[in-house]
């Protein structure tokens, strides 16, 4: 009976190690640069002066210099600032709630991605547009803010796009003067790449049948050629969070896609899908 308890007093030790260590595997540190990039990976060492620094899925070392990053979270959930942010205090817009009834404010996406040739800045601004446009044609009853005046608001109110977090959703509303914040995160993963291959022989000779059903080959002008033609593609593992957020700071709508398809436009019709089923979309569940 004893060794009966005590073989299951293992097990389950060895299964609590095993979904701790699964756990842990998945995290990664995150550093958040100064120009609003977010890189995930593990943080192998900290210098005076730079860190050295791993991407998710890759071996490479690479070295970033401690004066471009703001702040270092690291998988544990400590958070170490490098350098704070030029972050003043936000003053709130003075429309009043009835100004700002049924107005909505698409703000740039946060972009997360293991593949350092894309720009961050870029990308978040690409997805805010591809956002608004969505909202614009799949909703009903809004009174979209351009995208023009969100980013200038946050500009003058010296927010970047890698701390939209340091402000409340409360106050984001107020100083944008609507009604609806919608806050996006766009995770993008390079997979690797993919080969299709095809290799072709033509030629000019044309093959008949004969009257016994026989085939047989007649010449025409011309000479034989052969034609291979070869494709590559990167593959793109694609994951779209949507929260939209009301100015009393309640959250009203919470949802999260992996994109349909490899290719690296694939978070379009997520973006539509998930739009087209918020609270004020034309799927909307009432």
């Amino acid at each position: 009976m004893k060794n009966h308890i005590l073989k299951n007093i293992i097990f389950f030790a060895i299964l609590f190690c095993t979904v701790i260590s699964a756990s842990a595997q998945d995290k990664v540190d995150t550093v958040v640069m100064l120009n609003g990039e977010k890189r995930e990976g593990k943080v192998v060492s900290v210098k005076d002066d730079a860190i050295k620094f791993v991407y998710k899925g890759e071996g490479l070392e690479y070295e970033f210099k401690k004066s471009d990053i703001n702040v270092i979270v690291f998988a544990s959930g400590r958070t170490e600032v490098i350098n704070k942010g030029t972050n003043s205090e936000v003053a709130s817009s003075t429309v009043t709630s009835t100004g700002r009834k049924g107005k909505i404010a698409i703000l740039p996406f946060e972009f997360i991605s293991n593949n350092s040739s894309l720009n961050v800045n870029a990308m978040a601004e690409q997805l805010q547009s591809d956002s608004y446009l969505s909202i614009k044609e799949n909703t009903n009853g809004l009174e979209l803010q351009d995208l023009i005046t969100t980013n200038s608001i946050l500009a003058k109110s010296n927010i970047s796009y890698a701390n939209l977090k340091s402000i409340s959703p409360k106050e984001m509303a107020a100083l944008l003067g609507v009604e609806n914040v919608v806050y996006g995160i766009a995770n993008v993963t390079n997979k690797g790449t993919s080969s299709y291959g095809s290799g072709v022989t033509s030629y000019n000779d044309k093959e008949t049948q004969n009257k016994e059903g026989r085939k047989a080959t007649t010449k025409s002008s011309g000479s034989a050629y052969n034609s291979n033609n070869a494709t590559t593609m990167i593959n793109y593992e694609t994951k779209i969070n949507l929260n939209i957020f009301n100015d009393k700071g309640a959250n009203l709508y919470s949802e999260s896609r992996n994109s349909f398809g490899t290719g690296f436009d694939a978070y379009h019709a997520t973006i539509n899908y998930l739009i087209k089923r918020c609270p004020f979309g034309s799927k909307a569940k009432h």
